[in-house]
């Protein structure tokens, strides 16, 4: 028999979905013990469902760039917009009592945007996994990466909201409505 191999000495780098993780456990705990007042109430339910979601929702969309040039473009896309919808389905009502309230609104700005959280971190890491494979040839030369992964996402966030308005059955189920906006980006060259 082999002997186990050593463990690793020395620190372990911190993993994306870790290091979001880290930032939104910060942000809580400065956003908590700087404003004691009732009325922020709402924020604090927000940033306590980021804390626990948005790991994991940074998680799937980092494993993406593992999958460059391995699985179908189309199939890693959809993934990353049913997770899209899943983490949005699950904080959007309580982001939207904070987007209601000026003070609170203002209050979730100083804790998001010196720690570089925010919707538009998604986006760029899509439009990074894009031009990977645009460069590969699996993406068309003239997808604009950025714009594609604004509308996948934005579209996904659209999704929920029309959900959470007007109920399940106006829209097709989720991996349908994902199927239709992925295929209708029109990613690979032959499209």
């Amino acid at each position: 028999m082999r002997p186990l191999p050593e463990p690793a000495t020395g620190p372990v780098p911190e993993s994306r979905a870790d290091l979001v993780r880290r930032r939104v456990v910060e942000a809580v705990s400065d956003a908590m013990s700087s404003v004691r007042h009732v009325e922020h109430g709402e924020l604090h339910l927000y940033l306590a469902l980021l804390q626990d979601r948005l790991p994991i929702y940074v998680g799937t969309v980092t494993d993406l760039h593992s999958q460059v040039g391995q699985a179908d473009v189309c199939k890693n896309l959809m993934l990353v917009a049913e997770a899209t919808i899943g983490f949005y389905r699950e904080v959007l009502t309580a982001k939207a009592a904070v987007l209601a309230s000026p003070a609170q609104l203002v209050r979730l700005r100083e804790v998001m945007l010196p720690r570089q959280l925010g919707p538009h971190q998604a986006e760029q890491a899509v439009a990074a996994y894009l031009r990977q494979e645009q460069e590969l040839g699996r993406v068309a030369a003239d997808v604009e990466t950025l714009g594609t992964a604004r509308l996948l996402l934005g579209a996904c966030l659209n999704h929920v909201f029309t959900v959470l308005l007007l109920g399940d059955d106006i829209l097709p189920p989720c991996e349908e409505y994902v199927a239709d906006l992925v295929r209708a980006l029109r990613l690979t060259p032959d499209a």
